[in-house]
């Protein structure tokens, strides 16, 4: 019986989930609109959450440059600018991403649970080498 790799992003993410489902407070407020962010990869969920027609984005990124933006360690743009971010539909929506993520206080908020979370530290210390 093999399992599948876990990627640093399997830990991450839902972590975010959680957090935003917490705290409405996070979420980004869209022309006077709270709207609540979905993160998935199944794109049926995507669009079955939507009501009328909403702005969206792709983004694609391996999993030690998702941890190395989400550090502080890269920030979006030179990210997409070198090609570790591929960003797919609505750019600026990206953009406003990460004036969320940063007002959110999504870097200490990560780093904090990384640090709390072995699972992650292993596989950060993994993807270094």
């Amino acid at each position: 019986m093999t399992t599948k790799p876990q990627l640093i992003s399997d830990l991450m993410l839902p972590e975010l989930e959680r957090q935003l489902a917490e705290d409405p407070s996070l979420w980004p407020n869209v022309k006077g609109n709270e709207l609540k962010p979905l993160i998935t990869a199944d794109e049926e969920l995507a669009r079955g959450s939507a009501k009328g027609k909403v702005r969206t984005v792709k983004i694609q990124v391996e999993d030690n440059d998702l941890l190395n933006f989400i550090t502080g360690g890269m920030t979006g743009v030179k990210a997409y600018m070198t090609g570790k971010i591929k960003v797919r539909g609505d750019l600026i929506l990206a953009q406003r991403l990460e004036e969320v993520f940063e007002k959110a206080g999504g870097r200490d908020r990560a780093l904090e649970f990384i640090k709390k979370n072995e699972e992650v530290l292993a596989l950060a210390q993994k993807s270094k080498l």
